[in-house]
C-alpha cells in the first residue's frame, strides 16, 4: 500500500531503455497495477524528432540561462513591476500565489453534473476492461474531484464549476489514453472526443495538428532522400480536411495568428503551407 499526507510525483524509466508504444504502460515500466492506479495522472513523456518542438525547446533553454543572468535579474524585476496587463509573471511572485491558494482558498463541490461523471466513469470501466491497460476503479472518480478542486484552487474560486470538473475529465482522459498502446489510443480518442475537446483553443489544437503533419513530412523525407535541408510544405487542402473532420471549419484566425507566423507562411498562390 501506498501511504501518503501529500503530493507525490514519481517517475520511472522504461524497462528497455526506451517506450514501446505498442506496449501498454504498465508493461513498459517495472511498476505494479495497484501501484499505478494511485496515481491521479500518467504522464508518458517520449523523446521524438519534431524540428518544430525542438526549436522551441532549445530557444527557451537559451532564453532561460540568459534571463537568469544577475545583470538582467533586476531589470527584468523592474519590467514586471512597472508592466501593466497580463504577461509572465516571476517565479517568485508564482511561488506566492501557489502558497496562498494551497493555504487560504477551500472550494466547495456544488451544483455539478453528477450524472456526467457516472457515465464517464462507465464508459472507462468498459473501456478498460476491452483495452486491457491500467484498470480504472472507483479512486479515480475520486482524482477527478481532486483535480476539480484543484483548478477552482488556480482560479481562487470558493465554489467548484461545471467547466472545472469538464476540465478535470479532460486530464483524466488524456491520461488514461496516453497510457495505452497506440493501436487502442486512436479508438479511445475518436470515442472520447468530445470530453477531450473542451476548452481548448481551435488555435492550439490546428498548430498541434500542423505539427504533427509537418513532423511525419520531415522524417518521409528524410527516410526517402537522406536531405534534412529540404524544405518542409504542407498541402493547404490535406490539413483543412483533417481539420473538417475533427469539427473545425474556420482557419481565418490561425493563419493570422502569432503562433503561425513564427513558424510557417501561407503561400496562397501554391495553396502550401511552408515551414519557416
Amino acid at each position: 500500500t501506498l501511504q501518503a499526507r501529500c503530493a507525490v510525483i514519481a517517475a520511472a524509466n522504461p524497462k528497455s531503455g526506451r517506450y514501446n508504444s505498442s506496449l501498454h504502460f504498465h508493461e513498459n515500466v517495472e511498476l505494479t497495477e495497484p501501484i499505478l492506479s494511485r496515481f491521479d495522472v500518467l504522464c508518458v513523456v517520449k523523446d521524438l524528432v519534431d524540428p518544430i518542438a525542438d526549436t522551441q525547446l532549445a530557444e527557451f533553454v537559451v532564453r532561460s540561462h540568459a534571463n537568469s543572468h544577475p545583470s538582467l535579474v533586476q531589470q527584468h524585476e523592474e519590467e514586471e513591476n512597472n508592466g501593466e496587463g497580463e504577461g509572465p509573471i516571476s517565479q517568485d511572485l508564482l511561488r506566492k500565489y501557489i502558497v496562498y491558494a494551497r493555504r487560504v482558498v477551500r472550494p466547495r463541490i456544488s451544483n455539478i453534473d453528477q450524472d456526467k461523471v457516472t457515465k464517464l466513469y462507465a464508459e472507462l470501466r468498459r473501456e478498460s476492461e476491452a483495452g486491457g491497460g491500467i484498470p480504472i476503479a472507483v479512486r479515480h472518480v475520486e482524482s477527478m474531484i481532486r483535480m476539480s478542486e484543484s483548478f477552482a484552487r488556480m482560479h481562487l474560486r470558493d465554489v467548484v464549476r461545471d467547466d472545472d470538473v469538464n476540465l478535470a475529465i479532460r486530464v483524466m482522459l488524456d491520461s488514461f489514453i496516453s497510457s495505452q498502446k497506440y493501436g487502442v489510443q486512436r479508438t479511445l480518442r475518436k470515442s472520447f472526443h468530445r470530453y477531450l475537446t473542451f476548452q481548448k483553443d481551435n488555435n492550439d489544437l490546428l498548430f498541434y495538428m500542423l505539427q504533427a503533419q509537418v513532423r511525419d513530412e520531415y522524417q518521409y523525407s528524410r527516410a526517402m532522400f537522406k536531405n534534412l535541408e529540404q524544405r518542409i510544405e504542407i498541402e493547404q487542402k490535406y490539413f483543412e480536411d483533417k481539420a473538417k473532420g475533427i469539427g473545425i471549419h474556420q482557419f481565418g484566425d490561425f493563419y493570422s495568428s502569432e503562433a503561425f507566423k513564427a513558424k510557417f507562411s501561407l503561400d496562397k498562390a501554391a495553396k502550401k503551407i511552408v515551414c519557416l
